[in-house]
């Protein structure tokens, strides 16, 4: 039985320092690159209270979306051969994660940790 309840310990103290009962951040997402480059793509947030928020975007570089939770993973994708697509993701506007690719129809997938 004492097993048992050091195990319940640990296990709660490593989800609560793990943040999966933390609060929701800002999040930006930022496109760049070759400048007036046509992308397509998608991003997902997941919020603290376990909402999942999905948003489907066509945009032109440079190009910005904002959004707040905890989680968020994102896919874009050139619609053109030519060119550099970027896409970052930060937090409380510091960068947390970043990937580019200037592949024909390229694609960038990141996700925050």
């Amino acid at each position: 039985m004492k097993k048992l309840l050091l195990f319940i310990v640990i296990l709660i103290s490593i989800i609560l320092i793990s943040g999966c009962t933390g609060t929701d951040s800002n999040f930006t997402i930022k496109v760049s690159g070759t400048t007036g480059l046509r992308f397509s793509g998608s991003y997902l947030t997941i919020k603290a209270d376990g909402e999942n928020i999905s948003k489907s975007v066509d945009g032109v570089i440079p190009s910005e979306y904002r959004t707040k939770g905890t989680i968020v993973s994102c896919m874009f994708q050139k619609q053109e051969v030519a060119g550099h697509l970027i896409v970052e993701i930060l937090k409380e506007d510091k960068t947390i994660s970043t990937s580019d690719t200037t592949a024909e129809y390229g694609c960038v997938t990141i996700a925050t940790k």
